[in-house]
């Protein structure tokens, strides 16, 4: 099989679902925190990422990809995990989907500026909801052609503004300490694609590949959208006037080009596009496949929760950012590493280990992702609860 199919296509399905609506709250929350230590934090997730990204592959390779996350937390910790979990993924994805919603109208605003907002999202959530039950393969060309036109966007951005942000008085460290670990929630939030892994080892399957060999495909696709994230940082912080949470009114008011103004439009509708796709999927088979549901209310669901949510107009982008990131992705990342453990330490006891794309993790390492997950748990209440 071709390199393309057996590496580029699978890689852009992980990258492409990664890179969405997150990154439009980075350039806001490392101005916040401070540049230097939004940066660190942004190396340290990414490789916490590759790590849970990986385990999540594990538990999928092992249980088969039948299951969801909800289905793998009741194999290894019942009832209470399986409930636990629903609460966590499925409210959280559309939470998220909700999130696409309300940033989609910044960028289509750019295209068709003479539309009404409220046209506008229901035209998103349309099309998304359509492509989400187009199938793998077609979702994966996608989301290969989707962090192309990305890619090539935000090299534009660094162009036009990333020699600038060198010249900028910008705040390596925020004097602030509240605001330290504001970056965790929109970082964790921005790099995890843990609904896309099943999808990546479907693929490998489908293709008559063995799923061991996605490790390159799930660490690279972790990779990327790190890299790309941190370029349209220095981008849009170097070409901004001021920094707006969305990045979007920011970059718009400190450019006059329309051309400039069209190619930030295509960057915004094809990162929310492309990873409303894999995690609508990916919602519609948790509900199909974990609660039983038939596969109408199933797709029902998937596709009305979100608008429905959009409606109750419960809350900003960032803060729902700060929500779905640092708390519900927080403890589920929590749940990941636990699961993982509990399978390995299963493999141990009856001396059989299988092939497995981690095959050693210490136990000091593991215990860090437990503090660090916890850390960004209690940050996101205690910052909810004193409103900063």
């Amino acid at each position: 099989m071709s390199f393309f199919k057996s590496f580029i296509l699978p890689t852009s399905l992980l990258a492409g679902t990664i890179v969405g609506a997150g990154i439009f709250s980075l350039p806001y929350v490392f101005k916040m925190s401070g540049v230097g230590l939004g940066i660190i934090f942004l190396i340290l997730f990414t490789f916490i990422y590759c790590v849970i990204h990986l385990m999540y592959a594990d538990l999928i390779i092992k249980n088969g990809d039948k299951h969801r996350f909800a289905g793998l937390a009741k194999i290894y910790f019942g009832n209470f995990g399986y409930w636990t979990s629903i609460l966590m993924t499925i409210i959280e994805m559309f939470f998220v989907l909700t999130i696409y919603l309300i940033l989609s109208f910044s960028f289509l605003s750019l295209v068709f500026p003479s539309v009404p907002q409220i046209f506008q999202v229901i035209i998103f959530w349309w099309v998304g909801s359509v492509i989400i039950f187009s199938g793998i393969k077609k979702i994966s060309l996608f989301e290969f052609l989707s962090i192309v036109g990305i890619i090539g966007a935000v090299a534009l951005i660094v162009f036009w503004g990333g020699l600038a942000f060198f010249n900028k008085p910008l705040e390596l460290v925020s004097s602030s300490p509240i605001f330290w670990l504001m970056p965790f929630g929109a970082i964790l939030f921005s790099l995890n694609g843990r609904p896309a892994v099943p999808s990546v080892i479907s693929y490998f399957k489908d293709n008559a590949i063995d799923p061991i060999k996605s490790k390159k495909s799930i660490i690279w696709g972790t990779i990327i959208p790190a890299i790309i994230y941190l370029a349209f940082i220095f981008g849009v912080l170097g070409i901004s006037k001021s920094i707006t949470p969305d990045s979007v009114s920011g970059i718009v008011a400190s450019i006059s080009s329309q051309f400039s103004i069209s190619v930030l439009a295509i960057l915004g509708i094809l990162a929310l596009v492309s990873s409303y796709f894999s995690i609508g999927l990916d919602v519609f088979k948790s509900l199909e496949f974990d609660l039983k549901f038939s596969k109408f209310f199933s797709m029902f669901l998937a596709i009305l929760a979100p608008i429905f949510i959009y409606f109750l107009d419960i809350g900003g982008f960032i803060k729902l950012v700060e929500i779905a990131g640092g708390f519900f992705i927080g403890f589920e990342g929590i749940f990941i590493v636990a699961m993982w453990s509990k399978m390995r330490s299963g493999e141990l006891s009856v001396g059989h280990l299988r092939r497995t794309l981690i095959l050693n993790f210490s136990p000091i390492l593991k215990n860090a992702l437990y503090f660090v997950f916890g850390l960004s748990i209690l940050y996101v209440v205690v910052s909810t609860l004193f409103n900063f």
